[in-house]
């Protein structure tokens, strides 16, 4: 059974890429649009690229309230007018998509009082327990092993300093 329909998803893609658009096209006009005599101004190619995301999305969302270009209206004019329209996600699709997507969201969440380091070994723990099927110990062994390694490599080999949360300051990691 779908959970939501193919054109569903189409116009409210083309809605989000207009909206964007519109964002970058509102910033850029705080910013010079034109050409000068030193070339472009700041906002020249960030306001051009805004009208482009805004007419690609105006023609994605034609497209998905007449039906074009969906195998759904293809089929339809060669059969029944009130076939079913196609899914774009069935409910266990969805399901299986947000047990990433829910985490992501909390590690990305969690970086910013916590650091990288914590959340970063947690997520990795748990999608290898989660997804990988892996028994705790492994997962938490394997995740804090990762995170050792990028801390080896970025903060002190490359010196490129990731964000570091209360438990580097314990340990007087920074």
């Amino acid at each position: 059974m779908p959970y939501a329909h193919r054109r569903t998803a189409e116009i409210a893609t083309a809605v989000a890429v207009a909206l964007t658009g519109a964002v970058v096209v509102a910033e850029s006009l705080t910013h010079d649009i034109g050409w000068s005599d030193t070339g472009p101004g700041s906002g020249y190619f960030p306001f051009r690229v805004g009208l482009l995301l805004i007419a690609a999305a105006s023609i994605q969302a034609v497209q998905g309230l007449r039906g074009a270009g969906s195998a759904s209206s293809r089929s339809r004019a060669s059969g029944p007018a009130d076939g079913p329209a196609e899914p774009f996600v069935t409910r266990e699709e969805l399901r299986r998509s947000l047990s990433v997507f829910w985490p992501t969201a909390a590690l990305v969440v969690a970086m910013f009082p916590l650091g990288c380091y914590l959340p970063s070994g947690v997520y990795l723990a748990w999608m290898m327990r989660r997804h990988g099927g892996h028994g705790w110990l492994l997962s938490a062994a394997y995740g804090m092993a990762v995170m050792v390694v990028f801390f080896l490599v970025f903060d002190l080999w490359f010196r490129v300093p990731l964000a570091k949360g209360p438990l580097e300051a314990l340990f007087s990691i920074y």
